[in-house]
């Protein structure tokens, strides 16, 4: 197999190039049978070779450094940040995919200039007429589910969802290997006269679709469930909905740690349960799950969240990494092609 190179944005991010290169060298000796993932980071030189060197050594020969003496801050405006990209990290590595010098690229940066930026640089597929934030959301599987929009598009056409669902369902493919993932569309009620006559719309146009396993309505408890494998949803209620999760995942860890700690009652319940719950804690965390792609461009751009941690950073190189190996532009480009 060819060398798959990936392009980091190392300044992005709450906590910038100290967790981006702990999350670059995590994956590497995480996955030492990669022998075929190379780096391009890009980002302050020094800054870059100081946080290395903090780190467990890797071989020079997985990684290249590209000097760039800009950072797109956190807070800084859309139209502000698209005018000065050039010269940034984040613009940087992207560019780096747009030439052909690298494969994907990952940021932990401002997620609204990322996407802007990355439209600017990449082809929309043919038949795709707006790129959907897609990424794996926890569920009782243990596996996740295919979760789009979650934060690119706040208000949706029906012909949007039918495009969602259609690139979902070839990411649940891809990611799952089953043959017909289902794929339901999200509502306040599973009922077809629910919701608005977009969503309607959208149910009709998504149902006619051959070889697609369309379940219909789902609702938010679906998102953790086993009803279906993609859920297709505007990015607002998708991001509203997955902070949701985050947030109720966090404040259930925290409630359960003030008990433990609260008795001897407690200690000794946890004794007993702390297999159990490691278990549970490893199907639900959700920095297993980081990594949201901006799917519907011919570029790969997967998204950090932007206070992971290396581990969770390093968990988004992989789901970079999957998406080049399992030829996923390709992959939806012909699904499109075929059903549109």
């Amino acid at each position: 197999m060819s060398t798959i190179k990936i392009a980091i944005d190392v300044m992005g991010g709450d906590h910038g190039v100290i967790t981006t290169i702990a999350g670059v060298v995590h994956y590497i000796i995480s996955n030492k049978e990669d022998h075929d993932v190379f780096f391009n980071l890009f980002g302050n030189r020094l800054d870059i070779e100081n946080a290395l060197s903090k780190n467990q050594k890797i071989s020079k020969n997985l990684y290249a450094i590209h000097h760039t003496e800009k950072v797109i801050s956190n807070d800084i405006k859309l139209i502000n940040a698209v005018k000065s990209k050039d010269g940034t990290s984040m613009c940087e590595a992207i560019k780096s995919v747009a030439k052909s010098e690298s494969d994907a690229v990952v940021s932990s940066g401002n997620t609204g200039v990322y996407m802007a930026i990355s439209k600017m640089f990449f082809d929309m597929i043919h038949g795709i007429d707006r790129p959907a934030l897609m990424t794996l959301v926890p569920s009782i599987s243990g596996r996740g589910n295919v979760g789009l929009d979650l934060g690119a598009n706040m208000e949706c056409t029906s012909e949007n969802f039918l495009q969602f669902a259609i690139m979902g369902d070839a990411a649940a493919k891809a990611i799952f290997h089953i043959e017909s993932p289902r794929v339901g569309l999200l509502n306040v009620g599973t009922e077809k006269n629910k919701g608005t006559g977009t969503l309607r719309e959208a149910y009709l146009l998504i149902d006619a679709v051959e070889n697609l396993d369309f379940v219909g309505f789902v609702e938010g408890t679906d998102f953790l469930m086993k009803t279906v494998d993609v859920i297709v949803t505007d990015g607002f209620s998708g991001n509203v909905a997955i902070k949701s999760m985050e947030g109720i995942m966090k404040c259930i860890a925290s409630l359960y740690e003030t008990e433990v700690r609260s008795s001897l009652y407690g200690k000794l319940t946890y004794m007993f349960s702390r297999g159990i719950l490691k278990k549970i804690k490893k199907i639900i965390d959700p920095g297993k799950y980081n990594g949201a792609s901006l799917v519907g461009l011919k570029g790969i751009a997967v998204k950090s969240h932007g206070s992971a941690n290396s581990i969770g950073f390093s968990n988004a190189i992989s789901v970079a990494v999957n998406l080049v190996r399992s030829n996923f532009i390709k992959t939806i480009s012909k699904s499109i092609e075929n059903r549109i």
